[in-house]
């Protein structure tokens, strides 16, 4: 011990280099998993209701039936349901989007019903 010094618990300074690296505040693992969940829910059922209504068009168009054509209107008809119905919640629900994505998914929709509608007529 140095002269002078008087005996004790010894204080120490801050000491740059022995400073704590930041840690960034973390966000809970569901913050990071809620957008990737909505947007593979938005993209399944999208690919859905396309697949039912190129199904339908598929089966109205190959058939001969009456009772076969009005089945294949029934699936266009409820595939154009599913992709509207999820263009329009994906727009309406998802506030993490850019403010024209959304816009133009629900104005997607609006469109698709209205010019294409939900029953084919000749």
């Amino acid at each position: 011990m140095a002269s002078g010094q008087v005996p004790g618990p010894q204080q120490q300074g801050p000491y740059p280099g022995y400073m704590p690296a930041y840690q960034p505040v973390q966000k809970p693992t569901v913050e990071y998993m809620r957008p990737m969940v909505s947007d593979a829910m938005l993209t399944i059922i999208s690919v859905l209701g396309l697949f039912l209504l190129m199904l339908g068009w598929v089966i109205w168009g190959a058939s001969s039936d009456n009772t076969v054509e009005d089945l294949g209107q029934y699936l266009k008809a409820f595939g154009m349901f599913i992709l509207t119905a999820a263009m329009m919640v994906g727009g309406l629900l998802r506030v993490d989007m850019d403010k024209w994505v959304r816009v133009v998914l629900i104005f997607g929709a609006v469109l698709l019903i209205s010019w294409v509608g939900f029953w084919f007529t000749w």
